[in-house]
């Protein structure tokens, strides 16, 4: 009976030696060969340190997703022909690629496909580029030059809405709407800063490298938008936390796209609440919950009104002339409800009260801006009236 035992734990020794030794050879081989990563629970998994510091799609991921999240940004810059992962279904996959390509806006040479490649009892990912490793090289020495030079133009990376201001200012008045489904470079932070064209995933992403960059967290929101025509489309706007509130931030949609009848709205969607965008936007695909308004553009560059009287026209008459001064060839004015927007739409432009504001203005300083008024656009969905003078 012990010599009975004793044969079965030499074979199984015997087994066992034989197993490592094919191992050795397949190592040998086969230098990718790496122990599977196939366990479906991995505990708490934290961010890794590459890439963008805010993850906002990486905590929506379950454990072992993450775990493979962590893999890939670790080593896609490096641009190589597949990378080891757990072992994830297709839909999984598809979850994990998502949330690294919402989340890091740096990405910019990487395609839409990704492909699960099995080999031996392993799991590989491989990408598709739309660049090769040399045209990458040229493209990230081009981004950096550029968006350090944007990043030293800002005049106070500490004062977050500031900051804010003119990122997406930048953005809006630097770069033209350019939709070409199969490049996806003009979906890219790339397209946006360094072609200067870009569909609105690339004023999206642009926007989210250049507040990376300065510390201002935010996220990329996917969804519905409902333009005049009322067919709704999938659309990239963002979230951008400032001051310690989330707000709405829409920089291709503040892009004035058709310049002959300008829709100008330039700040229209400039940190506004769930509330306000949703009259045109809808199914978002994250959403902490914004109701803020202290960091609305109108609201603090005093511009918005809670009723049109005596001293709101006076407030106009003010900033009208400080537009002017300044080169401007517009201003909004906001109005916090339908029933004060109504108010004074009904004085400003039915009775025309809006030239006995303008010829204040002129008495005041001289400018002569009454002869130079040439048009009003009026938002009933945002309450907002614009005027425009040469």
């Amino acid at each position: 009976m012990v010599n009975n035992m004793k044969k079965t734990l030499i074979g199984i020794l015997a087994i066992f030696a034989i197993l490592l030794t094919g191992y050795a050879v397949l190592k040998t081989e086969f230098p990718d060969l790496q122990p599977p990563l196939i366990n479906k629970y991995v505990g708490n998994v934290e961010p890794s340190g590459a890439g963008s510091p805010y993850k906002t799609y990486f905590y929506q991921l379950s454990s072992i997703e993450k775990q493979a999240y962590n893999l890939i940004i670790e080593h896609i810059y490096e641009m190589p022909e597949k990378i080891l992962v757990p072992n994830l279904t297709q839909t999984e996959l598809d979850e994990v690629f998502k949330a690294i390509l919402n989340d890091n806006p740096d990405l910019y040479f990487v395609g839409r496909k990704c492909t699960l490649k099995p080999e031996l009892w392993n799991v590989f990912i491989s990408f598709e580029y739309i660049m090769t490793s040399e045209e990458y090289e040229t493209a990230k020495e081009k981004f950096k030059e550029k968006t350090d030079m944007i990043i030293a133009s800002l005049s106070d990376t500490g004062d977050q809405f500031k900051t804010e201001l003119e990122i997406h200012d930048r953005i809006v008045r630097s770069c033209s709407y350019k939709i070409e489904e199969k490049d996806y470079i003009y979906s890219s932070s790339y397209g946006c800063l360094i072609n200067g064209k870009a569909a609105c995933e690339g004023y999206s992403k642009a926007a989210k490298y250049l507040f990376d960059r300065v510390g201002i967290e935010s996220a990329l929101i996917c969804g519905k938008a409902t333009p005049s025509d009322g067919i709704p489309g999938d659309h990239m706007w963002n979230l951008v936390k400032i001051n310690g509130d989330w707000y709405h931030l829409d920089c291709t949609w503040d892009d004035p796209v058709a310049k002959k009848n300008s829709n100008i709205r330039m700040y229209t969607y400039f940190n506004i609440t769930d509330d306000k965008i949703s009259s045109n936007h809808s199914e978002f695909s994250i959403d902490p919950g914004c109701t803020a308004t202290a960091e609305n553009y109108y609201v603090k560059m005093s511009m918005r009104f809670e009723n049109y009287d005596s001293s709101c026209e006076s407030k106009l008459r003010t900033l009208l002339l400080e537009r002017y001064n300044s080169g401007e060839k517009e201003i909004t004015v906001d109005f916090v409800n339908e029933n004060s927007y109504n108010n004074a739409f009904s004085s400003l432009i039915t009775n025309k009260r809006i030239f006995r504001v303008l010829d204040g203005v002129h008495s005041d300083s001289g400018t002569g801006l009454s002869r130079r008024m040439n048009g009003y656009i009026a938002d009933d969905k945002f309450y907002t009236i614009t005027f425009s003078f040469d």
